[in-house]
């Protein structure tokens, strides 16, 4: 990318064509998308590549790919025409959009969260609402350059700046197959998990204290696979293929969950806003969320009394 100065001279014509490649893999058939000529389309494509100073596309005889520069390009077009689109359309309409802008970890449940954003959705029918999946320190960033309203994140530490409203914690615990040795026991001593078969989870944020915690105790597992996704990595454990890790709000009805001594890490997770910033629908929100019921499918047995 060559200069601010530059960026701010793109045309959103020339984005538009961009997009229509990257979706047709073809020069001719994205002319034909965007209603131009090809000479019309691959000029208006030189002109973009010259303002970023950056080549976009891979022009192949029948296959156009995109570039390493297009690459990252791709996320930041998406982003300024989905925002050109909404502004035309909320200016259409005869009052002004609600829009409530929120940042998620990547490792919040699923279905916790998919029920909370459809139940606040029937409640709220008229509120637009964005997501944005990000680490602990992009949340942040985000909040701070307002670019997100409230953020599903771990409890801050000594930010003066940002307020918190509790949802819930969670506390690591051994996920197993319903079918293994384990699964019956009331905890796991942590070395026995020695040179065993693991899943592991490489998006959670406390990730690294359970491997200090690990390594500490001179337990060396056996990695069968790395996973981003947590529906991933509990398919795997209730399939039997590794033992894995998992803070214990995730559960799946193939697989228990067992304390391991001398493990005793976990978190409190909630909402951060901005509290000069908060707004109506900000506070409707968190009182929507708190009263949301987190661990509705929590199990119940007594294996995990110890982390209530």
């Amino acid at each position: 990318m060559e200069t601010i100065d530059s960026i701010y001279s793109m045309d959103i014509y020339q984005l538009r064509y961009f997009l229509a490649i990257v979706e047709t893999s073809n020069f001719s058939r994205a002319a034909e998308r965007a209603f131009v000529t090809q000479p019309t389309l691959s000029a208006g494509i030189k002109k973009l590549e010259t303002e970023l100073g950056s080549l976009l596309f891979n022009r192949g005889a029948r296959i156009t790919t995109l570039t390493d520069a297009g690459h990252r390009f791709l996320p930041r077009a998406r982003t300024i025409i989905y925002e050109c689109n909404a502004a035309k359309q909320e200016l259409a309409r005869d009052t002004p959009v609600k829009r409530l802008r929120l940042g998620i970890l990547r490792s919040l449940p699923t279905a916790a969260l998919s029920a909370l954003l459809a139940d606040f959705g029937k409640a709220q029918p008229d509120i637009q609402i964005s997501l944005k999946e990000g680490t602990l320190n992009q949340l942040h960033a985000w909040l701070s350059e307002k670019r997100i309203d409230v953020a599903f994140a771990v409890a801050p530490e000594g930010d003066a700046h940002s307020s918190f409203d509790r949802l819930y914690s969670w506390k690591y615990v051994l996920a197993v197959p319903r079918h293994h040795p384990f699964a019956n026991r009331s905890s796991v001593p942590l070395k026995q998990l020695d040179r065993l078969d693991f899943v592991h989870r490489t998006h959670c944020e406390s990730g690294m204290d359970i491997t200090r915690t690990f390594s500490n105790a001179g337990v060396n597992p056996h990695i069968i696979f790395r996973t981003d996704q947590d529906e991933k990595a509990l398919a795997f454990v209730g399939a039997g293929l590794g033992l894995c890790m998992i803070p214990d709000i995730h559960s799946a009805a193939n697989i228990a969950q067992i304390p391991v001594d001398g493990i005793n890490i976990g978190r409190i997770i909630g909402l951060i806003w901005n509290e000069p910033e908060e707004t109506d629908l900000i506070k409707s929100f968190r009182l929507f969320a708190t009263s949301h019921e987190w661990r509705a499918d929590r199990l119940t047995s007594q294996n995990l009394n110890w982390a209530r």
